[in-house]
């Protein structure tokens, strides 16, 4: 009788029935969500610091060089469209802007995203044999830099045309961007008309923005997305540099 009893019992109530299951996995789900999304926040946060560490050591170095040399490096070297690291032993305004020569600037070569920095530089500004000069009249400067403000109106970080040279990584998106293997990155359809800030980095030698980050999706008139870092020369500090080390009066 005992046993007729407890077989009787039913199955029911041993282990998890399907829907039990199912909601556990949700919950599981909805945890590994929520946890995902403030550590990829957390790693974004890190590897933009990591970019900008590398961007102002990057200056520091171009400005030691501009000490040593008496000029500001060329962008790379390329072979077959690959930037090898070297400088341009000249450049001028059709061929200033293209990659760091990070080779010959002894610094690393990509940012935080495995992508080449790149960068610009005024032509009259890498010309040992004609060191440039603050004086009156003062070497010209070719290079813009722009922003925008709380309304999506461009302003100037700099003077016109009075930037020695600039650096700058394509951040997290990539936009424009070549890996550090020589790749290009994928660049979205419409990039120009929704990312005009970033396309302008990406296209032009002279002019570059640099501003609050933006999500993807910001309006066009403000900018459209943003995530590039960018970093100048300051020719007021490069000066003082200089002077300070004795080589300028």
């Amino acid at each position: 009788m005992s046993l007729n009893r407890r077989s009787s019992m039913p199955r029911a109530t041993v282990g998890f029935t399907l829907i039990e299951m199912a909601i556990v996995l949700l919950i599981i789900t909805l945890m590994v969500s929520s946890a995902l999304g403030p550590l990829g926040a957390q790693i974004d946060l890190r590897r933009r610091a990591e970019t900008q560490k590398a961007l102002d050591e990057i200056k520091e170095a171009l400005m030691g060089y501009a000490i040593a040399n008496g000029a500001l490096p060329c962008p790379s070297v390329l072979v077959s469209g690959i930037p090898t690291g070297f400088a341009r032993p000249s450049c001028t305004a059709t061929n200033s802007s293209g990659y760091l020569p990070w080779a010959t600037l002894g610094v690393t070569r990509q940012d935080a995203w495995a992508n080449l920095f790149n960068y610009s530089v005024s032509p009259n500004f890498t010309n040992p044999s004609a060191p440039f000069t603050f004086t009156s009249p003062a070497t010209p400067r070719t290079i813009t830099i722009q922003s925008r403000d709380n309304n999506g109106n461009i302003i100037n970080l700099s003077n016109a045309n009075d930037i020695p040279a600039v650096v700058f990584s394509h951040g997290a998106n990539a936009y424009g961007a070549m890996s550090s293997d020589g790749i290009l990155r994928y660049t979205p359809p419409g990039f120009s008309a929704n990312n005009p800030d970033e396309y302008t980095n990406s296209t032009s030698s002279i002019l570059f923005f640099s501003r609050t980050p933006a999500p993807a999706g910001t309006n066009p008139s403000q900018g459209g997305e943003f995530d590039d870092l960018v970093v100048w020369i300051s020719p007021n500090i490069l000066f003082n540099r200089m002077v300070a080390a004795g080589k300028l009066p």
